[in-house]
């Protein structure tokens, strides 16, 4: 049986679960994943052209980060 199959056969939960072992699992070992070239052009681009909206305290940031994820699992 495949990877894509056995993923396939999942609930979305399970998927869920799934995405945040593969997340810990790599981030333990962050020197051995590289990132894509675009990454460093979106970050140049972010410091060159920063937002004009207020920054947003870190709680503040992390409670609406959550209320999206929320309204876009309802969403499923």
């Amino acid at each position: 049986m495949s990877l894509e199959s056995m993923l396939s056969a999942l609930t979305p939960n399970e998927k869920l679960a799934a995405m945040d072992i593969l997340w810990r699992d790599l981030s333990a070992t962050p020197s051995q994943i590289s990132s894509p070239d675009w990454h460093g052009d979106v970050l140049a681009n972010r410091i060159n052209n920063p937002s004009s909206e207020p920054r947003m305290e870190i709680d503040a940031a992390f409670a609406d980060v959550r209320e999206r994820l929320d309204a876009g699992r309802a969403k499923d």
